[in-house]
């Protein structure tokens, strides 16, 4: 009797696992897709990581623990992180972006390229956790799990990109007084 109720169990967990995938996917496909998107053109091949997002967490579904948003955004960044170093090519900000999202403080649409320019000189970890922030509008706690740091690294990564913005613009700035 034990052990028909075990591979009950076990059948019902089988059942169940796929469903709560589905949900997930559908609940948080668009802001995978989004989250992708922003990093990698063009839009086929940011279709095609968010997929590849989504089948690696299919098979890896078992595996999940916690909050499945933050574990789908920790796998499209590897995944963004592998296409980057494949290409090399450069991430791109969305016009809505600068009225949409908190980085509409930081960019007017005459300065989106110069503020991508220098977020692009940052670090990749800074940079990453900086765009996680601003763009993606999410708390330091999510940042550090999707990270895989402990939150007071990525408060030192967000400190560091943050200085290091500071330190171009002020570099900028004297630059253009001089000419």
């Amino acid at each position: 009797m034990e052990k028909n109720l075990t591979d009950t169990a076990r059948a019902n967990k089988a059942l169940v696992q796929p469903l709560l995938f589905e949900e997930a996917r559908l609940e948080y496909e668009d802001l995978i897709f989004a989250f992708v998107s922003r990093r990698i053109r063009p839009i086929e091949e940011a279709e095609d990581i968010v997929a590849h997002v989504f089948v690696d967490a299919y098979i890896q579904w078992k595996r999940l623990r916690g909050n499945p948003r933050n574990w789908l955004l920790g796998i499209a960044r590897r995944k963004v992180c592998d296409a980057l170093r494949k290409q090399r090519k450069q991430w791109s900000v969305k016009e809505d972006d600068s009225q949409t999202c908190g980085l509409g403080v930081f960019m007017v649409a005459n300065e989106a390229r110069e503020a991508i320019a220098i977020v692009m000189l940052l670090p990749d970890d800074q940079r990453d956790a900086f765009l996680l922030q601003v763009l993606e509008e999410l708390p330091i706690d999510q940042i550090a799990e999707i990270m895989q740091r402990s939150p007071a690294s990525v408060n030192s990564l967000l400190q560091r990109a943050r200085t290091r913005i500071q330190r171009t613009l002020e570099s900028q700035n004297r630059e253009g007084v001089s000419q």
